[in-house]
């Protein structure tokens, strides 16, 4: 499992990590990716880009590189979406040969990435995503109170 760097350390966000319970963080990424056998692997990550937990068999350099390409994309659309009309972003994806990534809104200024496994279908990979992001969001506004 991928560590939180620094146990008080806190992101642009305003979310203290050592307020979050890493074990069941990592416990909700791995059921996700063993249940449904559709996620490849899943990051949770804070607003400004920084891996707070991810699932399993997924190497550091690997769960950063995701969430920085999640930052990125997430801004990108949130960008767009203000230019059409001023609301947060929910969720984005892009679909890939390798599988489908998704980027959703989890709370407290976090993301959770996921990438689907190929030949996924991205109904079912996007289904569990939200069923990820509903289980991470619970987490977090225990954590936070």
């Amino acid at each position: 499992m991928i560590k939180r760097r620094a146990a008080a350390a806190r992101s642009s966000a305003g979310l203290d990590r050592s307020l979050l319970d890493p074990g069941l963080l990592d416990g909700i990424l791995d059921d996700g990716a063993a249940r449904a056998g559709a996620v490849r692997h899943a990051v949770l990550l804070s607003q400004d880009g920084t891996v707070l937990v991810a699932s399993r068999g997924l190497s550091r350099r690997g769960a950063e590189h995701l969430a920085e390409i999640a930052s990125g994309f997430h801004g990108l659309a949130g960008s767009a979406g203000r230019r059409a009309r001023p609301a947060p972003v929910r969720r984005t994806m892009i679909e890939l040969e390798s599988g489908t990534l998704f980027v959703a809104a989890a709370g407290a200024g976090t993301c959770l990435v996921v990438l689907s496994a190929a030949g996924t279908d991205p109904a079912t990979a996007a289904a569990e995503t939200a069923r990820l992001v509903e289980r991470v969001g619970e987490q977090l506004r225990r954590a936070l109170g």
